[in-house]
């Protein structure tokens, strides 16, 4: 007989290694598309709040070109394939870490640079 805490074990498990793969995939993104005109990732996050995050990436992130518009490079990156396929976990990425969030994190050689 299966212990019942077992699955409840492997779920958690499962979730929470998935969430941090997110997360990384969201950071590598950050990385090449946004890093050079907003810094590190968790400076980047912190210029809006969570929700902010989530209005700005809405409907295939149409607030975030609108935004953008005026700069022809950042236009340029928002529209290319890369930006396309890694949109999502990039606004997740964000969103996690936006100011309202809670947690501030610190830069420790894999996360800032």
């Amino acid at each position: 007989m299966i212990k019942p805490w077992i699955p409840i074990a492997i779920c958690t498990i499962f979730v929470t290694t998935s969430l941090h793969a997110y997360s990384a995939k969201g950071m590598v993104a950050y990385k090449k598309v946004c890093k050079q005109c907003h810094g590190s990732g968790f400076k980047g996050a912190s210029m809006l709040e969570s929700d902010e995050w989530e209005e700005m990436f809405e409907k295939r992130a149409e607030k975030l070109k609108r935004v953008h518009a005026d700069d022809p490079d950042a236009t340029r990156v928002l529209n290319s394939n890369y930006f396309k396929r890694h949109y999502q976990s990039l606004g997740n990425f964000l969103r996690n870490n936006g100011r309202d969030m809670g947690v501030v994190r610190s830069c420790d050689g894999l996360n800032c640079g």
